[in-house]
This record gives C-alpha cells, structure tokens and sequence, in this order.
C-alpha cells in the first residue's frame, strides 16, 4: 500500500469515527510525532523526577535478578509444605 492509499484509508477511518476521545487520542499520537523526532519524544514527561528515576532503575536492573532455579523452588515449597502441615497440626 502505498503513502496515498495509506493516507486515503485513514480519512476514511477517522471520518467515520464517533468516539471523541479516541479521537483526541489520535489527534494527540499524530501532533506529537509531527512536532518532535521519535528520538527526542518523551512520553514519560508527565512523571515526577522521583517516579522518573525508580522507573529508569528498575528498567536498568538486570532482568534475571530474583530468578530461582527449579531446584531451589521446589525446596522452597517443601518448607512451605512442612510449616504448613506444622501449623495444621498445632
């Protein structure tokens, strides 16, 4: 499909779109990367500096970080298991 097309199928779309606020969404979506480079969108901006900064570390952090292998799981459950039935018990 070419630019033309493209652009002809989404008149279409928004002409026969009812839903103001999905409306004001594209309207949005479309000033925002028409005013700025995707490399320089923020969409973030909205955040506070402190939500920003826990956000961006935890986003850094590494991604296996509280992993557990299926070893230590199944031991995990069997001291679960245990003081479970413990507490049954008493």
């Amino acid at each position: 499909m070419g630019k033309e097309e493209l652009k002809k199928e989404l008149h279409k779309l928004i002409d026969n779109m009812e839903d103001e606020a999905l409306l004001n969404m594209v309207k949005e979506d479309i000033v925002a990367y028409q005013t700025k480079t995707k490399a320089d969108f923020d969409d973030l901006s909205d955040l506070s500096p402190e939500d920003r900064a826990e956000l961006e570390e935890l986003a850094a952090e590494d991604f296996d970080k509280d992993t557990i292998t299926e070893k230590e799981f199944s031991q995990h459950i069997q001291k679960w298991r245990k003081r479970l039935s413990t507490k049954r018990d008493s």
